[in-house]
């Protein structure tokens, strides 16, 4: 996170969009799953960040399929925190490690 602008607004750059689950591209779910969980221990070991997004409209449609993946990526999460301390936060936990506190709680 060293490399990232100190600055505020702070631009903190995704590393995967989190896709929803599509019924025509069904066989390449575990290829999108296998794709998180490699880059999310790459950053687990090497102390980086990894920033995993999506929009909750987008788990609308094939939410059982949805929150299934989510749920698979979760359980890798806990064991890459367990094995490597890897910490999951929020965008104002990630904005106060980056230039301290910055009063984000005023408005």
């Amino acid at each position: 996170m060293s490399d990232l602008k100190k600055e505020e607004p702070y631009n903190i750059p995704s590393s995967r969009f989190l896709r929803p689950y599509s019924n025509k591209l069904k066989r390449l779910e575990s290829l999108k799953i296998r794709r998180v969980k490699k880059a999310s221990k790459h950053a687990a070991k090497n102390g980086l960040l990894y920033h995993l997004w999506w929009h909750p409209h987008n788990f609308g449609a094939n939410t059982e399929e949805n929150f299934k993946t989510l749920e698979e990526i979760l359980k890798y999460y806990e064991f890459l925190n367990k094995k490597y301390g890897f910490e999951s936060k929020t965008m104002r936990e990630t904005g106060e490690m980056i230039g301290g506190d910055n009063n984000f709680n005023e408005k």
